[in-house]
């Protein structure tokens, strides 16, 4: 059977489909399975062996408007799909599924132009967005798959241990991750806050690496300041870098971002802290030891789905209220560090 995935969305949501494709190959052996995706979630999935082609639709940028939708739907024509599975709601996705010629169609109840699918499944009971994508194959009756793979090349692996190398971190040393930045700015936690974090972390012997990518390194480079304890990797790692960073690292500490899925994936304990978003959005950490840290109850919460550029009130009190001390507690409760007390 030949299938396509639809998951044109952030990155975040992109890598919580991963589950679907590990189900769909187990279940049906010979399977060829499609993606259509956005071009800056490709990396997640170039090295994943049961995916048989990409395609990278440019929603935003050369494929945008009918022109880049009929060059779209013209591959996917080619490709003779007989299964569709959308895990897009957006209406440009349901007129994709509609005209792709694919035998059978997937897709949830809440979509936009839901009528296009011939199968619908509702995902308003389940909190975790993997687990609604995975709803997507109960029409196919397939034995689910709940478990996030991702792959790395071996170069990845040389790279990451040989920057522990290069200082000289060994086996047995802690390495505590700091993913500090986001695309929407309301979503980064004050960059002064993780800096006082990370200096009070090495001061009691741990290592710190710092992750993001070229556009993070204004705020990576204040945070690692002149603390030489403080390994700063943004900009410096390609995909699968971080995948194999963040399996080898004993704890993590990040916004509500694609870090906290991938260290899902690695069952990496987590410290996930949320300000307009909500943990209820379904993107909150899977693995078995982790620590959501948000401001309660507070009436503008949440001001978005995604967040925004700024604090719509101008008081930003969902991130300034959670102080240093909060987020070091959870990471000495994690890491089950006794005696240590809150630092002010």
């Amino acid at each position: 059977m030949r299938y396509l995935i639809i998951q044109t969305a952030f990155s975040d949501s992109a890598i919580l489909i991963e589950p679907l494709i590990e189900t769909i190959k187990y279940n049906d052996k010979d399977s060829f399975i499609v993606l259509l995706i956005a071009p800056h979630t490709k990396n997640i999935f170039t090295l994943n062996p049961n995916i048989d082609h990409i395609i990278q639709y440019d929603k935003h940028g050369k494929d945008s408007g009918i022109s880049g939708l009929l060059r779209i739907l013209k591959i996917i024509r080619g490709f003779g799909f007989d299964i569709l599975i959308s895990a897009h709601c957006s209406i440009r996705t349901s007129i994709i599924s509609m005209f792709s010629k694919a035998k059978r169609k997937i897709g949830f109840k809440e979509s936009n132009l839901n009528f296009v699918y011939t199968d619908t499944v509702s995902k308003k009971e389940l909190s975790h967005e993997m687990d609604k994508n995975l709803q997507l194959a109960k029409p196919l009756n397939f034995q689910i798959i709940r478990k996030i793979h991702l792959y790395y090349p071996d170069d990845s692996k040389k790279l990451i241990e040989g920057i522990f190398e290069a200082y000289s971190i060994k086996e047995d040393d802690k390495i505590i991750g700091i993913a500090p930045a986001s695309v929407w700015p309301t979503k980064r936690w004050p960059k002064e806050y993780y800096k006082k974090v990370a200096n009070t972390l090495t001061r009691k012997g741990y290592y710190v690496v710092l992750m993001g990518n070229h556009k993070d390194t204004q705020i990576t480079n204040f945070i690692k300041g002149n603390n030489e304890k403080i390994i700063n990797l943004a900009g410096r790692t390609e995909t699968g870098d971080l995948f194999y960073l963040i399996s080898k690292i004993n704890l993590l500490i990040s916004n509500d971002s694609i870090y906290v899925q991938i260290a899902s994936a690695y069952n990496t304990p987590t410290i996930d802290i949320y300000g307009p978003t909500l943990p209820s959005f379904g993107f909150y950490p899977l693995s078995t030891k982790h620590k959501i840290i948000e401001i309660e109850n507070l009436d503008c919460r949440p001001c978005s789905k995604n967040g925004n550029i700024s604090c719509h009130k101008g008081h930003f009190k969902c991130m300034m209220d959670i102080k240093p001390n909060i987020v070091l507690r959870a990471v000495y409760e994690l890491l089950q560090i006794k005696g240590e007390k809150d630092e002010q």
